[in-house]
């Protein structure tokens, strides 16, 4: 295998069968399986987005793979740069995380059906419309998706659109920068990877003793 700087893009992608692309792979996968989770449980792993949901769950799977691809193209010729740039992109990937987790916090609802048994998750807006505030005056959010319901027209009746959108589009902005700067740590691993085996594999041939913190495979 060629070292980390000459490596192929076909060689890249073929290294993606190791524990790290797995990791980067899962990860790029979570906006589409977390869809066949309960609904009570889906919008932890993907905002509840309302009749955008499907485009913006297959959106976020394409971007992650042409983070991959970004990723090779953005690899520096030193390793200590790479391994920079992979911590960068986890630390970064942990500040979008808390903010995901307050955005979630103050605009996602969770509302119970006892009938079913079950619950549904809703992004709601920070504006209530006139119609909200003369028909419920200061009731809480859940007691007002109670009496409409959840769909996307009752929920658009009680929260302005202006509101509504810049929520929806803040908690999609800071979980896909989440899953993004996380796929580009892995991909950046595996470049780094890619750089250490040939050495390993030469040192051991030569009868030298890699050093304490290579990585082994």
């Amino acid at each position: 295998m060629n070292t980390g700087e000459n490596i192929s893009l076909v060689e890249y992608y073929a290294s993606f069968k190791s524990t790290l692309g797995a990791f980067a792979g899962a990860i790029s996968s979570v906006p589409l399986v977390s869809k066949a989770l309960p609904a009570s449980l889906t919008a932890y792993a993907f905002p509840p987005l309302g009749n955008v949901d499907i485009p913006a769950r297959v959106g976020a799977v394409i971007l992650c793979v042409a983070m991959t691809f970004l990723a090779f193209f953005s690899r520096a010729s030193e390793a200590h740069t790479n391994r920079g740039r992979i911590v960068a992109a986890i630390v970064l990937a942990v500040f979008f995380l808390f903010g995901y987790i307050c955005l979630f916090s103050m605009f996602v609802r969770t509302v119970d059906i006892p009938t079913m048994n079950s619950a549904v998750q809703v992004t709601v807006g920070y504006e209530r419309t006139d119609f909200a505030k003369a028909t419920f005056g200061t009731d809480s959010d859940w007691v007002m998706l109670r009496n409409r319901g959840t769909s996307d027209e009752e929920v658009e009746r009680l929260w302005t659109s202006k509101s509504l959108t810049i929520c929806k589009f803040s908690l999609y902005l800071t979980y896909c920068v989440f899953i993004f700067a996380l796929v580009a740590a892995f991909s950046w691993g595996i470049l780094e990877d890619s750089r250490r085996l040939p050495r390993l594999a030469s040192a051991k041939n030569l009868g030298i003793e890699p050093p304490s913190g290579a990585i082994q495979h």
